[in-house]
């Protein structure tokens, strides 16, 4: 055996070949990690709205950077950190596989190696968007879907609030919410597509189910909407009529008792009985109130069963809400 030969060839393999970058030798691997710095630094840019880089137009730095800031984003690039009911969001988490409308977690301090209250969300809706504006208002909307969904199963639930925005772990300008009424729509995918992320909901938790559904369907929409909002008998008046309007137009009816509903309209419409929150103004005294007073609790109660009744009727393919 020739070992001169065997330990030149070794040793030409373990050689580490160079290249040049903008006039700079360096290794393959520092050409890598300065070419991906560029790139991200183009993503950050764009995501703040920053005037593109200065960099000389003709460098290989200037190209990587303007391919980043061009780069169509994804969702794993955003990350909307959340303040609010972590118990809540904890509890989420451990139910199942979370559909990419909403996908939440946190719960661990990764630095320290111990729990955290600290919890965020992305979502599908965030592919392909450059501009803050746009990420915020999604993540606005899909917030206060889910905490009219977490309404619907207990009177003044705690409600999640958007801390920051981050694009690849760092903050983002804040926006303001607009004030916007329309349904977020579906995203483009495939209806095999669509069931699977909504059969994850299911499975998870029915306030995702009915943030899914939320997004294109009018009825859902509204219903959350109106949750949402802080309870009183002119909110659930009007939620309970937008409700009955959409069960007619489907050739359906809100199940339930009509005594149930003349207590709760009874007390929804009389000033003498909720004040200023009535449906009604002061009016002249007239015949004798016969119906029993409600608390704000119990009209919830009566409201959040007639809208779980409703989506039982409309939707039995996704609810048997109880």
């Amino acid at each position: 055996m020739d070992l001169t030969q065997t330990t030149t060839s070794t040793c030409s393999e373990n050689e580490e070949e160079t290249v040049e970058r903008d006039g700079v030798r360096m290794t393959k691997a520092e050409a890598k990690d300065a070419a991906e710095e560029r790139y991200n630094a183009g993503q950050v840019a764009a995501a703040n709205g920053t005037a593109i880089s200065e960099l000389d137009a003709e460098t290989e730095a200037y190209a990587d950077f303007k391919a980043g800031y061009d780069s169509s984003f994804i969702q794993a690039n955003w990350e909307v950190e959340l303040t609010g009911n972590a118990r809540d969001l904890y509890s989420l988490t451990q139910s199942g596989g979370m559909p990419d409308y909403f996908r939440v977690w946190g719960g661990i301090d990764d630095w320290n190696d111990c729990p955290s209250d600290r919890y965020s969300f992305n979502s599908l809706y965030f592919n392909g968007h450059h501009d803050p504006e746009v990420i915020w208002q999604y993540a606005y909307e899909l917030v206060s879907l889910f905490n009219g969904a977490s309404e619907l199963f207990g009177i003044r639930s705690r409600k999640q609030v958007i801390r920051e925005i981050n694009f690849c772990g760092k903050p983002v300008q804040f926006k303001e919410q607009a004030r916007v009424i329309s349904l977020l729509g579906r995203p483009p995918m495939s209806p095999r597509k669509w069931t699977e992320h909504l059969g994850k909901a299911i499975q998870t938790s029915p306030r995702l189910t009915l943030l899914i559904l939320g997004t294109e369907n009018e009825d859902v929409y509204m219903m959350l909407k109106y949750l949402g909002f802080e309870p009183s008998w002119s909110n659930y008046y009007k939620l309970l009529e937008t409700m009955e309007t959409h069960a007619k137009l489907k050739g359906a009816s809100v199940p339930g008792t009509a005594a149930a509903r003349e207590r709760f309209t009874n007390n929804a419409n009389n000033f003498s009985l909720v004040g200023y929150d009535a449906r009604h103004g002061l009016k002249p005294a007239g015949k004798k109130n016969t119906v029993s007073v409600m608390t704000i609790e119990q009209a919830h109660d009566y409201i959040s069963g007639a809208c779980k009744a409703y989506l039982n009727t409309v939707y039995p393919e996704y609810f048997k809400l109880q």
